[in-house]
Parts: structure tokens; sequence; C-alpha cells
């Protein structure tokens, strides 16, 4: 990000903390409860969500050699993206072309991909190598050439994959960012080391994990004993870009900046910012580390979810006090959200489901949740104005 930038919106965030205000929106808005409780709505969901749009998977560097790869079913397909010998990243669907088993799990190093079933085996490129006994299988080189490619883009040090084949391999994700590529550019990602990952599943609808990402009100009462001297609480910026939007919490510490040259001024060691990128994703950077969580519906119910959480550092760590550092770090995280955030939102999803009201409120100092959440009834065909802007409760 650029430094006038930078400057702007420390400066709007001083403005907030001093007087005491918040980004806001022109009036509250309600969204029906059916958001998060019905059925028939999670399968257009995981169909045009999940299905049709791209999809971060990581940063660039967790595939920094050829043969590098990894696998994951979030999406409800089998997926494989792989470094080819050639240096370039592609991704597959994750099954053999024989009976349909995975040709790779977890993730590693590799120089073919071979089906533990029959033993047909892949190259890096996806094409078929070898076939077992294949004169019994006349003809079926030629017709199934290689494991089905699906559409991927590296682009800004990150990697995006688009769930479904559409015959191509390729896309460009720029015009699915809605204006944010150059920002997120910036940052260079493609430089920083996968620290860890860590995945939770959770018996709530996937929207309230991602909720749970979107605003700051809850911050001085939730999290007061874990972050309140860390944060300001119901004190953020917000910016939509298309369907995506960056929020920025700030720091206790901002106020020192007043003190300081506007030169030395940084956005990422005075805030904490969360760049949500739509459907599924919060991308957050956190002064000395990135932090990227992906969530996902499970199991086919609204009251199932998954999130993996990756966390990102500059370099990899080589002594135990920088790796005390990060997991301490790490630890933080994962217990803010595992120990505060998510009992709460598991209340919500009984309440949800109770009878005691039809929709939920989102106030004007929840700008972020009132935009995602729009923009979602936009994405699926909905109207969006069907939550009516009106006075809350």
């Amino acid at each position: 990000m650029d430094r006038d930038l930078q400057v702007k919106l420390l400066k709007r965030l001083l403005h907030y903390v001093d007087t005491k205000t918040t980004a806001v929106t022109e009036a509250p808005w309600r969204n029906d409860i059916g958001a998060y409780t019905d059925g028939e709505r999670l399968k257009r969901e995981q169909e045009v969500l999940f299905r049709r749009t791209p999809l971060l998977v990581g940063f660039a560097s967790e595939w920094a050699e050829p043969g590098a790869y990894r696998t994951e079913d979030f999406a409800g397909v089998p997926v494989l993206v792989v470094r080819g010998s050639d240096g370039r990243l592609r991704a597959f669907l994750n099954v053999c072309r024989h009976r349909g088993a995975k040709v790779a799990d977890g993730c590693g190093t590799a120089r073919l991909f071979s089906c533990p079933y029959h033993a047909w085996t892949y190259e890096l490129s996806g094409k078929i190598r070898g076939i077992p006994d294949e004169a019994a299988f006349p003809g079926m080189r030629a017709e199934r050439r290689g494991l089905v490619s699906l559409p991927l883009c590296e682009k800004h040090g990150l990697v995006w994959v688009m769930a479904t084949p559409d015959g191509s391999d390729s896309f460009d994700i720029d015009p699915w960012l809605g204006g944010l590529g150059p920002e997120l550019a910036s940052y260079d990602f493609g430089s920083y080391h996968l620290y860890d990952r860590r995945t939770v599943h959770e018996t709530m609808n996937w929207k309230i994990l991602v909720d749970t990402f979107h605003e700051g009100y809850h911050i001085g009462f939730l999290h007061r004993d874990s972050l309140g001297d860390i944060l300001h609480g119901n004190v953020t910026d917000f910016e939509p870009f298309d369907r995506n939007h960056r929020l920025i919490f700030p720091r206790r510490k901002l106020e020192r900046l007043k003190t300081q040259p506007e030169d030395t001024w940084d956005l990422m060691w005075n805030t904490t910012t969360v760049y949500a990128l739509f459907p599924n994703t919060l991308l957050i950077t956190q002064g000395d580390h990135m932090e990227v969580h992906r969530v996902f519906p499970v199991e086919g119910r609204p009251d199932r979810a998954v999130m993996e959480t990756g966390f990102y550092v500059p370099k990899q760590p080589t002594t135990d006090e920088e790796r005390h550092h990060w997991q301490k770090n790490l630890d933080l995280v994962m217990k803010v959200v595992l120990t505060e955030d998510f009992p709460a939102g598991r209340t919500m999803q009984i309440g949800f489901t109770s009878g005691a009201q039809s929709d939920v409120v989102y106030g004007r100092n929840e700008p972020a949740m009132i935009h995602y959440h729009q923009s979602l009834r936009r994405a699926l065909g909905m109207p969006a104005e069907a939550g009516v802007s009106r006075a809350a409760e």
C-alpha cells in the first residue's frame, strides 16, 4: 500500500478514536434468519459461491519449487494444486481417470502422481504417464489424456482456483477483485512462509464464522480481557471493493503517531487490517505476520462448517526464540477465536432456530456486515434490499 494512502487511513482512524466515532452506513439493515438456517439456500451457496467463484487457496510461496503440491476437498470436490517441472502452477480435479480414486493426499513434493488403486500414473502437468496392462484399455490414453484441469490464477503473490472445470486451466483474478489487486500486490505475499495451518470444525453456519471478522462492535465486550488492551472496540474504517472489502481495526498504540513524523507512519504496525475476499476468505495483516482464514460449509448442513487458518511469517524460524514468538502469536489468535468468538457463534445458531425472531439486524456501525450479506444476496440472484433498511427494534 502506498504511503499517501497509509497516512490518509491512519489519520481517519485517529479521528475516529479522538471523536469516539467509527465508519457507519446510512441505516441498520435486517437480514432474514434463513441466511443461516435454510437448507435450500445452502445448496445454492455451495453451487454458486464455492463452485463458480474463485476461491483463494494460499500464498504462492507454498508451491515454491517444481513438484510442490497440496490437496484439499473443502469446496466439495477433490482439488490438487501442483507446481510443474516447467515452473507453472496448475490445478486439477484430484481424480484418477480410471476409477475415480484420488491420485494424491495431503501436501509435499512429488515427481509423479500414482493412483494407489491400480497405479495409473500422471505427470506433474496432469498428462497420463503410465497405464499398467495398457493392452486391456485400447484407445483409453487418447480418450482420457490426463487429469481434468481446473482454472487457476497465480497473481499478487496469491493463488486462486475455480472448483468447477470449464475447459480452461487459467483465468485473471483482477476482474473479481474490484480494483483491490494493486493494493494486495504491494504486500508481497509471495515472499511469506507458511508457519502452521490449523483446521477447525464447527456446529454453526459458515457465515457466522465469517461474520466474526466483519465488525469491531464486539471487541470491547466479548474480547474485553483478551484484546481490550490491544485493539480499540467499536472503531473501524471500512471500504468496499465490489463484493470484497477492507476493514481496519486501530491498535491501542495508534495515538503515538501524533508525536511522530508522518513519513514514518506504518499501517501494518498500528492496525489489524482485514481483507475480506469474497465469498469466504479473510486475509489479515498483523504487523509482523499474515493470517488467512478460509471458511466452508460441510456435510450439506446449514449448521456445520469448517475453518482453515494459515499463519504466515516473513521468514522460516531458525531459532527457539523465533519459534516461541510465532507460536505465542498463533496461540493467541486461536485462543480468541476458539474460546470466545466461536462459543458465542454456536449460541447464535441455536438462537436463529428458536423462533425468537425472523430476522437479524446489523447496525449502522457494522457496514462490513451489511455490505457482505448484501453482496451474498446479489451473487445468489436475490434482491439485496430484501433486508429492509429500517430502524432497529
